[in-house]
């Protein structure tokens, strides 16, 4: 085990020190270049197509169809009244269910509970004593994963429809489920730039450093990235400075100062004096005369001696990542010829590929020739053999760092990255009981396909391998440029739309397994920050306040489901209720509704009112019901105007009163029945005296009304 380093500290300390006597905190900026409207990351995780429902009866996929024209239809004389939900996996962010039922008038009985794994349930909302009209929000305190839901309907009140429209499942991007960096390895190479979440150029809003001001748009995760003996890719001269090479010296400066501000850091280690990625692996120029059994020692060895530096500094990295985008392998040697990528300094040198190395050969993955096949194993052999040096190394020298690997997954070749997993774990496990913690992937939607492909990988990946962490270690979009084939425009809004879209898709990951996600250079590449005129000032774009407002911090009720008699103003609640994510309280929050107009409640039907609170908005359906207290009044302001009077009042109120009795009862029947008497003692002509035509029009409108309502409520019993 390696015990020294040949790190050279004199520099380190005392920059970093002098760095950290500078205010690194300002207010909240005020003015970022642009604009970008954004919102907090929520998903309706029945939008998910590995969400599934299923029930003794009706059609369960109704229940979370997002269409509430349609509806799960219970069975409730046959006891088959439930329906349940199955997430394919838990959720820690699902702090919200919308519960709509098919008749907003109608009353409903029911129960919703949950479950981490389908035996344990849980109570989220009991209303099987009092029913509750239309539907509710559920605010869930619990913290726990949930990955089934269970409603079961107990009773339903004459005329309604007994199932469920729509369940909506709402899952939230929070602080406790989802870290969000970047990449932010040039920070030390502009040294006279000046980064600013504000527009001035007197004073930079933090301490003008590009890890500083990440921090203060929300970031707390930094990567960088090591290159072993940084050197010019034309050339091959190796770079003069410390500061922005890259190298082990200018990685633990970096890290020391963003350690400092409380940030987490992460190590890349790319295994070459240059950039490595899918298209390019050239071994360091100190390592490119080794022998296979040499390279493996050297990696060890600097992958120890860099990590323990770190330690020995007092920089625990959060994590220590073995190659990049290394889905082609790393440190291609002798075993094919190279593809032409390479830096000059290397094709213009065949040393290079002149002893064996960790190139993968996909040009013979699934190969009917025998010799082809034998040689993609031996690649796999060889690779695994080098990544495994990397991780036992970062283990050894900081125990308490998880491990990552880096790939890509291009588009449509989905396939690839799965076998790439497949091998790479299977022969860790099996050639050196060996493993690492964390499966990530760069995602540029250039070469890597639409947002739903990200989608599409990350549950791939969740779904095989749900022992291992997930994250996305590069992603970016820009914010200027032209046309864009992406799907979102090359806008500070397009880029502000992309990022949540992206922290959206690593959060919707079954059983909260993507943790992460990093931008890749957000200051310099496909940049988050515009200049200010021809400045030194560069200032952060609208778009970078997603890392704070994509994040839940308050949980609204956002719909409330009322009732209201024909011709009557509704009652409103004064308070919501809000899920404070922060206390995991939920507290009441003032509401202050739009006027309505008295022809919103002068038709039956139904019709939506708006409310504002200090944290959303609110919207109420309101559904407008016939009964007999509407003929009720009507008679009333009749008898005051003595248009209605007489023995025609007790017969008429007679009636209602059996109306009312047998449909409380549920005997539809009869309560028709009295109807038909109503109507008849109204067009009675010995009554002609006792009732003015106006008035007989009317409560033999509203009669009929209500005798249609009553006819609907008799076929649905049937």
């Amino acid at each position: 085990m390696r015990k020294q380093s040949f790190l050279r500290k004199s520099v380190s300390l005392a920059s970093v020190i002098s760095l950290l006597t500078i205010p690194l905190f300002s207010t909240q900026a005020s003015a970022y270049y642009g604009n970008a409207a954004i919102k907090p990351a929520v998903t309706n995780l029945t939008t998910k197509d590995w969400v599934s429902a299923q029930s003794n009866t009706g059609d369960p996929k109704l229940a979370i169809d997002q269409d509430l024209n349609t509806y799960w239809e219970a069975s409730l004389g046959a006891g088959q009244n439930s329906v349940e939900i199955d997430l394919g996996g838990t959720y820690r962010g699902m702090r919200k269910v919308g519960v709509v039922f098919p008749s907003l008038h109608g009353e409903y009985r029911y129960k919703l509970e949950a479950s981490g794994d389908g035996v344990s349930w849980f109570t989220l909302s009991d209303h099987s004593a009092k029913g509750i009209t239309g539907g509710e929000d559920v605010l869930i305190t619990q913290s726990a994963g949930i990955r089934y839901l269970k409603a079961t309907l107990l009773g339903v009140s004459n005329g309604a429809i007994p199932g469920i429209a729509e369940l909506r499942i709402n899952n939230y991007v929070l602080k406790e489920n989802l870290t969000v960096g970047a990449d932010i390895s040039w920070d030390t190479s502009f040294p006279n730039r000046m980064y600013t979440t504000q527009n001035r150029t007197d004073s930079p809003s933090s301490d003008g450093h590009m890890i500083g001001t990440m921090q203060e748009t929300g970031m707390s995760l930094v990567r960088f990235r090591i290159w072993n003996q940084p050197r010019d890719e034309n050339t091959g001269a190796p770079v003069p400075n410390v500061n922005g090479s890259m190298n082990p010296e200018d990685t633990l400066n970096k890290s020391l100062y963003a350690n400092g501000l409380g940030m987490k850091v992460g190590l890349d280690f790319h295994y070459s004096d240059s950039w490595a990625d899918p298209g390019k692996q050239v071994k360091p120029q100190g390592w490119k005369n080794l022998n296979y059994e040499e390279l493996v020692e050297a990696v060890y060895n600097f992958t120890y001696d860099v990590t323990a530096a770190h330690i020995e500094a007092g920089v625990t990295p959060k994590y220590v990542q073995v190659g990049n985008e290394i889905i082609n392998g790393m440190m291609w040697g002798n075993e094919k010829i190279a593809t032409g990528l390479e830096p000059n300094y290397a094709k213009n040198d065949p040393s290079y590929f002149a002893e064996q190395g960790g190139e993968l050969l996909w040009e013979y993955w699934n190969s009917a020739d025998p010799e082809e096949q034998a040689a993609y194993d031996a690649a796999w052999d060889r690779f695994t053999g080098l990544v495994d040096a990397g991780l036992r190394a970062a283990k050894a020298a900081s125990p308490a760092s998880k491990t990552k690997i880096h790939v890509i997954v291009s588009t449509n070749r989905l396939a690839k990255t799965m076998e790439f997993w497949n091998q790479l774990t299977h022969r860790l496990q099996e050639d050196y009981n060996n493993s690492f913690d964390i499966m990530s992937i760069s995602y540029y939607p250039e070469w890597h396909g639409k947002m739903s492909d990200l989608t599409t990988y990350l549950h791939a990946f969740a779904t095989e391998f749900p022992d291992y962490e997930l994250a996305i270690s590069e992603t970016s979009h820009p914010a200027a440029g032209g046309e864009s084939a992406t799907g979102y425009p090359n806008s500070v809004q397009g880029q502000a739309d992309f990022m949540t879209d992206v922290m959206r898709a690593c959060n919707d990951t079954i059983n909260n397994a993507c943790s992460t996600m990093l931008v890749w250079e957000p200051a310099i590449w496909q940049s988050m920050f515009t200049r200010i005129g021809n400045t030194d000032y560069w200032q952060a774009n609208d778009s970078t306040r997603v890392f704070h407002e994509a994040y839940s911090k308050q949980i609204l009720e956002s719909n409330l489901y009322l009732t209201t008699r024909l011709y009557h103003a509704p009652k409103l609640p004064k308070t919501v209720r809000l899920l404070d994510v922060e206390t995991n309280e939920v507290v009441n929050i003032a509401v202050t509704w739009d006027p309505i107009a008295a022809e919103s409640y002068a038709a039956l039907g139904s019709f939506t009112v708006t409310g504002t609170t200090a944290s959303g908005k609110v919207t109420a359906p309101i559904a407008v019901m016939m009964d007999t207290c509407v003929l009720e009044n009507l008679m009333d302001n009749f008898i005051k105007s003595k248009e209605l009077s007489g023995p025609l009042v007790p017969q008429l109120t007679n009636s209602l009163k059996q109306v009312q009795h047998h449909w409380k009862k549920g005997s539809l029947k009869n309560a028709i029945k009295f109807v038909d008497q109503y109507l008849t003692h109204l067009n009675r002509a010995s009554n002609d005296k006792h009732i003015s035509p106006n008035a007989r029009e009317t409560l033999a409108e509203h009669a009929r009304l209500l005798l249609e309502e009553l006819h609907k409520a008799n076929r649905l019993k049937k």
